[in-house]
């Protein structure tokens, strides 16, 4: 081998290795293709011709030259046999047969380096899966690729995604973050196997599934099927945890009550998700004004603009986060083609002001509907499904209010992410919902709200312990609860900070308000989660129940299975249902210091989650 091939065999594998580390799959195959059509054009002209002139044009000539075109992508020149052409007398003619193998070289070492390298590195990252927290993530998608991303680097997971049909580009996206892609049968199958080959087996090394599939029913099937093979392999609800979109109730059979299930579900749909994300960045409370004893000075107006999934939980989210002693609720809905059976005889029309309109915002009565009610809106949310519509209206609506008009709050949402204008009407960064995906962060105030509760009953579990056993229901509760204490504090006009150095329980009256306020916000949860109250005959009929029955837990004016609860009453009436179920119990229930409970434990709240970062 000659020194100048040695070095342009050097030279080409280096080239390579750095290409196949630093440039995107795709790249590096378009790169590799060109170098070899290249290197195949150069070595058939120049050993075409070379050995055309040395052995005439001739049946061995042809064959020799062939050979030769072959041998350059094994390393090796013929040169020897054909410089005698006057062709090559010519350095600039050298230069470029040079060139023709150093590209053969790196067409050789890029598809060498390419093959072993990626089945070394798989097996050192499948390896390092087998150590430490494990994530693995079922489907693979733009929002899955980018929880992935920040769970890695930000939470140190170990990350597998598991999924058969996808985008390639995807892939360098997933190894740029040290995770790999399993296709194989058994992590489809999600059985012992996978669970073996991941190291996954009774004690204290956790298991996170992100059932992250755009398809639920898929998202559904796998976390059952995972969930079978870990019980079966004898790994505990402790270790384990489930993420899982477009699931609903059906999460509900998946947590853990026992010794069977995942010690913690978060299941979520899209469009639900999205509008609780939005509104504890932007929470209707930050719209209107309070007074020095913590009561609405103003009331809160809504305007929601489109009506299909997204509108439709935009308009629960409302109603949770919008209740306040002092303040009349109200909401607009502009659709001319909404999917409005969902508000056709709807419980929620019987309790809040809601008004469907049969327009769009392009119509003259649209704008007839601003000039009459612009200056008394609190907020305009954007639905239309289409990030381009909501941006296009937007626009419009900025360029329709006078300058000297401010703006009410306009927000822009979509399944995939939100944005927000502006108080000068430009539109600010907008956020994605795999960027706020984080289960911890998400329930960390509700877990610590839970748990409050718990000390207050004598339990002398851990707050991750009692949250695992907090069912469903109890989770959407506490999460209900938790997100709208930012409202409290507002309406004090107090910090969080404050509240942790002292400066809590309020005084009377502001209390008094506050609880009032949360028997408003209460009641818009359970209305929301489709219960009703409670007819007098029911209640009686429990009432007699309770009688024949006392030590069994019967709560007579809860009906879980019927969804029907006997305090969703004014404020003022539940005096009188305190002293009417005592009368039967014995008891001394007092719903109203319920309410005022909520808002005492706030302080207490406060401190526990401040505590528990502190344990992170």
């Amino acid at each position: 081998m000659t020194p100048i091939e040695m070095i342009l065999i050097v030279a080409a594998c280096f080239v390579a290795a750095v290409l196949n580390l630093a440039i995107d799959s795709r790249f590096r195959r378009r790169l590799t293709r060109f170098a070899l059509v290249t290197a195949g054009i150069i070595g058939s002209v120049f050993y075409g011709y070379g050995y055309g002139w040395t052995l005439g044009l001739s049946i061995p000539s042809v064959i020799r030259a062939l050979m030769a075109l072959c041998r350059m992508f094994g390393g090796i020149n013929d040169l020897a046999s054909i410089q005698a052409a006057p062709i090559f007398q010519l350095p600039a003619a050298l230069s470029v047969f040079w060139l023709g193998h150093f590209l053969a070289f790196y067409v050789m070492a890029s598809t060498t380096i390419t093959a072993l390298g990626e089945r070394l590195l798989r097996q050192l990252r499948v390896r390092m899966l087998r150590r430490g927290p494990l994530l693995v993530i079922y489907g693979i998608n733009a929002r899955s690729v980018g929880y992935g991303r920040r769970m890695a680097r930000e939470k140190h997971r170990s990350v597998v995604f598991i999924d058969q049909e996808y985008n390639a580009s995807f892939e360098n996206s997933i190894k740029s973050f040290g995770a790999i892609i399993d296709s194989g049968t058994d992590a489809l199958a999600g059985n012992l196997r996978f669970l073996q080959k991941m190291n996954m087996k009774p004690g204290s090394r956790r298991l996170e599934l992100a059932a992250l599939h755009t398809d639920s029913l898929k998202n559904l099937n796998y976390a059952r099927a995972l969930l079978d093979s870990m019980t079966a392999r004898g790994i505990t609800p402790e270790q384990t945890s489930l993420l899982a979109a477009g699931l609903g109730h059906e999460a509900a059979a998946l947590q853990a009550l026992g010794e069977a299930g995942y010690g913690s579900v978060f299941a979520f749909d899209d469009y639900e998700l999205q509008a609780r994300l939005m509104f504890r960045a932007h929470p209707p409370c930050d719209q209107i004004a309070f007074d020095s004893l913590g009561r609405a000075t103003e009331d809160f107006h809504a305007v929601i603009l489109g009506f299909g999934h997204m509108g439709r939980a935009v308009l629960n989210h409302l109603i949770l986060s919008g209740q306040f002693e002092g303040s009349h609720f109200r909401a607009d809905i502009f659709d001319s083609a909404a999917q409005n059976g969902f508000l056709h005889n709807h419980p929620l029309t019987k309790h809040y002001d809601i008004v469907f309109h049969s327009m769009n915002s392009t119509t003259d009565a649209f704008y007839s509907f601003l000039e009459e009610q612009g200056q008394q809106l609190s907020m305009i949310i954007l639905c239309t499904g289409s990030r381009e519509k909501n941006h296009e209206i937007a626009e419009d609506l900025a360029a329709w209010f006078p300058l000297s008009q401010p703006m009410p709050l306009v927000l822009q949402a979509t399944r995939d992410g939100w944005f927000r204008m502006n108080a000068d009407r430009s539109e600010a960064e907008g956020t994605r919902l795999e960027d706020t995906l984080d289960v911890d962060a998400l329930d960390a105030m509700a877990m610590q709200l839970n748990q409050v509760y718990c000390q207050e009953r004598g339990d002398t579990h851990t707050a991750q312990e009692n949250w695992r056993k907090c069912d469903y229901f109890s989770r959407q509760s506490s999460r209900a609860c938790a997100d709208f204490y930012p409202a409290v504090l507002r309406a004090t006009g107090k910090t969080a900070e404050e509240v942790l150095a002292g400066a809590w329980p309020p005084q009377e009256d502001m209390l008094e308000n506050l609880a009032r306020t949360e028997h408003l916000r209460w009641c818009a949860f359970h209305y929301v989660a489709g219960f009703s109250p409670m007819p007098e005959s029911v209640w009686q009929d429990r009432a007699e129940q309770y009688r024949k029955n006392a030590a069994s837990g019967f709560r007579i004016s809860r009906d879980g299975q019927n969804r029907l609860q006997a305090c969703l009453i004014p404020w003022e009436e539940l005096d009188a249902l305190s002293q009417r179920e005592n009368a039967v119990t014995g008891g001394s229930v007092d719903y109203k210091q319920m309410d005022r409970n909520n808002v005492l434990m706030l302080s207490r709240i406060l401190a526990a989650q401040r505590d528990a970062a502190k344990d992170v």
